[in-house]
């Protein structure tokens, strides 16, 4: 009797492990994939690493290079990920040239200056297994924005939505700069970050670096404002008050036009949207953003050699006199090497 009941127990705890192990392949097999997308160049070399590092968990990895570095080819080759090299025109065509290329149905698009928490990995990973996750096309990630090393919480800086999460079909808007993907509303969930995490974005590193960035943003906008002005706005009102993302789309071709917008911009970020909380780095933020508003519309009327010399003297004596005023760039330096390298540590 005792044989046969060991037989039996041995017998009945062999097919439960092989029924576990079935269901788990089988889960396995039956779960959405997933597909990392990360743009980087060759001087982004240092912290592309760090955001390698923090999808590991990812079914496949895309590495989109627009320096064509073979220092970036071997960093891809070290941590697993598919290598592509693409000349750059803007933002939103590098990405949209290169999601096609992505094996799997969902895409997760991070910068190389993001990491991505654990809470907001664990999260992905448990949305991959469920169906829920195909009841929207596209979830908005919360970013926390570190400004020289600084966690901006105020100044409409946090939390900041951006759809990184999508699926394979969808794609960025053609616009030169602060391109968002094409959805319907209705079709987004945002990730609360309390409970679904979020991202890490260290996107400023020094002074140099802040304002090659700067000036590079304002070409694209002023470029872009040449566009718009060549072919006119042309705004459906009904879609405009229907459809918040073409809200947004058309809000941002016309924003720059407006008199007085690069004020409204740091009023906004500032007075109305708390900034001020941040204390000093929530001052230069929302001043470095509307000046940025302010130098591409200097920049766009260059391009039509209207621009004015008082415009001039103002953007000038503000380069020259009241940035390095407000800049410790050694200071700086300091708290975003501290805080990216103890990211690591407290991304739970």
């Amino acid at each position: 009797m005792s044989n046969s009941l060991d037989k039996f127990l041995f017998c009945d705890k062999v097919y439960c492990l092989f029924d576990l192990a079935y269901n788990n392949i089988y889960l396995l097999q039956m779960r959405e994939k997933i597909s990392v997308i990360i743009p980087t160049i060759e001087k982004d070399l240092e912290i592309v690493e760090g955001a390698l590092k923090s999808v590991q968990w990812a079914d496949e990895i895309l590495i989109v290079d627009s320096s064509f570095s073979k220092k970036v080819e071997t960093m891809a080759s070290k941590w697993g990920a598919r290598y592509f090299s693409h000349e750059y025109v803007y933002s939103a065509k590098q990405k949209n040239w290169v999601i096609p290329k992505a094996k799997h149905n969902w895409i997760f698009l991070i910068d190389s200056d993001e990491v991505v928490t654990i809470k907001l990995q664990k999260n992905i990973r448990k949305m991959l297994k469920s169906n829920e996750i195909n009841d929207y096309e596209g979830y908005g990630i919360a970013r926390k924005h570190f400004f020289f090393g600084k966690f901006l919480r105020w100044g409409g800086r946090y939390p900041l939505y951006n759809v990184r999460l999508f699926k394979k079909s969808s794609r960025y808007e053609d616009r030169d700069v602060h391109a968002h993907i094409i959805l319907d509303k209705k079709k987004v969930l945002n990730i609360e970050p309390k409970n679904g995490g979020d991202m890490l974005h260290f996107s400023d590193r020094n002074f140099d670096e802040f304002f090659e960035r700067f000036n590079r943003y304002s070409d694209y906008q002023a470029n872009y404002m040449r566009k718009i002005n060549e072919k006119g706005i042309e705004i459906e009102w009904l879609r405009f008050f229907a459809d918040y993302y073409y809200f947004k789309a058309a809000v941002k071709d016309f924003w720059f036009f407006i008199p007085g917008s690069s004020l409204f911009r740091f009023l906004w970020m500032y007075i109305f949207k708390l900034g001020f909380l941040d204390g000093k780095y929530g001052f230069m933020i929302a001043f470095f953003y509307s000046f940025q508003d302010y130098i591409s519309k200097v920049k766009f009327k260059e391009i039509y050699k209207i621009e004015s010399r008082f415009s001039s003297r103002i953007s000038d004596y503000i380069m020259r006199k009241f940035v390095p005023f407000l800049i410790n760039n050694k200071k700086m330096n300091e708290n975003y090497t501290s805080s990216y390298d103890n990211c690591f540590n407290v991304v739970k």
